[in-house]
């Protein structure tokens, strides 16, 4: 399956993900921000997620904190230079794309993102601290 047929399958729903891997989703959030910058390109990744995890029968898979946080993360990393090709960032970024990620588990090391309300909400890093 050709790259473009992957971002346009998962956007319609009709991606098997059983068989889609943690390097596709990367790639898929990669080619929605080059496409519709990185607000955008997490919604509309977050609205295609849970279609497809819901569709499959699965919805308890999908985690908004995950999502939104490995998006922001690639969106960064993009930002730094932005003329790279997949191939590169994929070459620049082996962090990036390894499950489980070294990179969130440093963002969470509390296993706050495996929460029941990680998977519901994004919660920012550290938790809500209250006064």
């Amino acid at each position: 399956m050709s790259r473009d047929t992957l971002v346009e399958r998962f956007e319609a729903g009709t991606i098997d993900n059983s068989k889609f891997s943690h390097t596709e989703h990367v790639y898929v959030v990669w080619s929605l921000i080059h496409t519709h910058g990185p607000l955008e390109a997490i919604c509309r990744f977050e609205t295609s997620l849970q279609r497809i995890t819901s569709e499959a029968g699965h919805p308890e898979k999908y985690n908004a904190t995950i999502t939104y946080a490995l998006g922001f993360l690639t969106a960064e990393r993009i930002a730094e230079d932005q003329s790279l090709t997949w191939d590169d960032f994929a070459h620049n970024n082996p962090d990036l794309l390894t499950w489980p990620n070294e990179q969130l588990a440093r963002l969470y090391p509390d296993g706050s993102m495996l929460t029941e309300r990680a998977r519901r909400m994004f919660i920012l890093p550290g938790g809500n601290p209250r006064p």
